[in-house]
């Protein structure tokens, strides 16, 4: 089985995931309604091709704070040493390091998620586990934050494969990481 994994996130036009508290609070004025200009329909689709969802333990206290679990039952690998309680019989808890993980679930799933934050993306980075990126760039400034992309990991070659522009004034960048 052939398998992707994919960094799919959305990100300040400064690049900053998080602001400066951690919080991503400034997204909420982002966010349309299902019958909107076509994010919500995209990210449908895009969410529709994942089978496993990875991401760390400050990703998913995020999304818990946000109200019921929006994964449903696909199985969800959440990077973390601290102990924490599953929002559903599908989330799996890890402490191994992303190089011991991804070769099971590049065997497991076709397509994987990685889901956020910065530091799980940067090591999905310097081990050159990903495949595809989609960055959401959000029309903000933030000015200091998070920064999704801070280094740590060797260079490496991405090709634009797709660009589409949303009237909420967010761009999605589609890229494909280069052998």
């Amino acid at each position: 089985m052939s398998s992707e994994i994919t960094l799919y996130i959305a990100t300040s036009v400064d690049g900053y995931v998080a602001d400066a508290d951690g919080s991503v609070d400034w997204l909420d004025e982002f966010q349309t309604e299902p019958d909107g200009d076509g994010e919500a329909e995209a990210y449908a689709e895009f969410f529709e091709t994942v089978d496993c969802l990875v991401m760390g333990a400050t990703t998913y206290e995020q999304v818990l704070s946000f109200g019921e679990w929006p994964y449903g039952d696909k199985p969800t690998y959440v990077f973390t040493h601290r102990n924490l309680s599953p929002a559903t019989e599908a989330v799996r808890f890890v402490s191994r390091e992303v190089a011991d993980l991804v070769p099971e679930l590049r065997r497991r799933y076709s397509h994987v998620w990685v889901v956020g934050g910065a530091h799980l993306a940067q090591s999905f980075f310097r081990e050159r586990e990903i495949d595809a990126i989609r960055l959401s760039f959000i029309p903000i400034l933030l000015g200091d934050g998070i920064p999704l992309f801070s280094g740590g990991y060797d260079e490496q070659r991405v090709d634009l494969v797709g660009t589409t522009v949303f009237d909420s004034g967010i761009v999605e960048h589609q890229y494909e990481v280069a052998e």
